[in-house]
């Protein structure tokens, strides 16, 4: 489905404006120092690349990222890395989210109101969204995205005016420098890859590096770096330096953006992402798009409920978790891409160089960002278990449809031949 520039900006932007975002971001840049920039644009370049070749792979009217996925996995395999890779994501990060603006909205705008009554409440109204028209909810994903980086743009050029430090100071060569740190950009782009067409998919990693970066070196002018990096909002140390108590202001504004923004932009693709999962050409889809409207939002509305109310929200587990989905969103994106690199091999008897290096760099870099987890374990052990769960859930399904669909009659199969 093609989109107008503003919405291909609003639905691929969701994520990359929320507060995980600008933590990985402030972290990033406090532990690499000015390497972390050119670290961000080896990950735009990369997420460009991969997207622009799923792209140029689902050039027929009919392709969607499951079949195309389907062709390297199997249909089973395919249906699980759909599943797994979405709805833990979208369900999790709405509870990390949700309580990040939460937290801001107490402690920026009103003290007396409690913030987890107001997580509750963004996440009924956020719900509620989705029950409207879809030309609705697309206008006001277009200004949660606008709102928050429009607010992040204007802290960025006061504090880059503003400077308190001398550039040359900002390039000094940091003591140490992680190989991590650039790893875990990764998940900055993560769950970023919804444009409108082969040619604007450069259009949101270029964006997004070019508003990072001088945010990157904006908060790098006022904050030392041992602060930012070890920070877990630096997004607000940064701001409050920047401008005093209005920038605390404007970035409590970008937070609730930014979380309404990633929430409704991670439905939109989790309910896109279900809606193309079909077990043969001639089935409908696995969950169609419109029963998703009336399902899918209340039952993940439900979930980060239960999660927040059952104190998930105020655990390290919770970011932990959250970590896994991002790498299973990866894992199902890189496969994606490497799907991409065999079918385009196949169609035109050509390796497309510049796509099979960024896919088996992408994948490096995933199993990198994996083995050097400080809680390797656990995030394993997430990984594998939503693995056998979607995999057992594929499974099932897909023996219930082969016994309750009733073989093609030979009129039927004539017809459709």
């Amino acid at each position: 489905m093609k989109h107008s520039f503003w919405l291909s900006i609003a639905l691929g932007a969701g994520w990359l404006l929320s507060p995980e975002s600008l933590v990985i971001a402030g972290n990033s840049a406090g532990n690499m120092g000015w390497l972390a920039i050119p670290a961000l644009a080896a990950v735009a370049l990369l997420f460009a690349l991969t997207g622009n070749l799923i792209k140029q792979s689902l050039a027929t009217e009919n392709s969607s990222d499951f079949l195309l996925l389907s062709s390297l996995t199997g249909t089973i395999p395919a249906i699980c890395l759909t599943i797994v890779s979405c709805l833990p994501f979208v369900t999790l990060a709405a509870t990390a989210l949700l309580v990040s603006s939460g937290y801001t909205f107490n402690e920026v705008f009103l003290y007396w109101f409690p913030n987890f009554g107001f997580s509750f409440l963004l996440l009924g109204l956020l719900s509620i969204l989705q029950a409207f028209p879809e030309k609705i909810i697309l206008r006001a994903q277009i200004i949660f995205v606008l709102l928050a980086a429009g607010g992040l743009f204007l802290l960025t050029v006061v504090g880059i005016a503003g400077a308190e430090q001398p550039g040359n100071a900002l390039l000094q060569k940091p003591e140490k420098v992680s190989a991590a740190s650039s790893a875990l950009l990764l998940l900055l782009f993560t769950g970023s890859r919804l444009s409108g067409g082969s040619k604007q998919s450069f259009l949101i990693p270029a964006i997004a590096f070019v508003l990072f970066s001088f945010w990157m070196f904006a908060s790098l002018s006022y904050v030392n770096p041992e602060r930012l990096g070890s920070s877990t909002i630096p997004y607000m140390t940064a701001a409050r330096k920047i401008m005093g108590d209005p920038g605390r202001q404007i970035m409590g504004l970008i937070i609730i953006s930014g979380t309404s923004a990633a929430i409704t932009g991670l439905l939109i693709m989790c309910r896109s992402m279900l809606g193309a999962i079909t077990l043969s050409p001639n089935t409908k889809s696995l969950f169609s798009v419109k029963k998703q409207r009336y399902l899918l939002p209340p039952l993940v509305a439900l979930a980060t409920g239960i999660l927040m109310a059952r104190g998930l929200a105020g655990d390290d587990l919770l970011e932990i978790l959250l970590h896994g989905a991002l790498i299973l969103w990866l894992i199902h994106h890189s496969l994606l891409a490497l799907s991409a690199v065999i079918l385009i091999q196949k169609r035109t008897g050509h390796m497309p160089i510049a796509g099979a290096l960024s896919t088996a760099i992408l994948i490096g870099g995933v199993l990198f960002l994996i083995t050097t987890s400080p809680q390797r374990t656990e995030t394993i052990r997430f990984i594998t278990s939503m693995l056998g769960a979607g995999g057992l859930l594929a499974a099932i399904w897909y023996l219930l449809h082969k016994k309750l669909t009733p073989e093609p009659t030979t009129q039927q199969t004539e017809k459709s031949l």
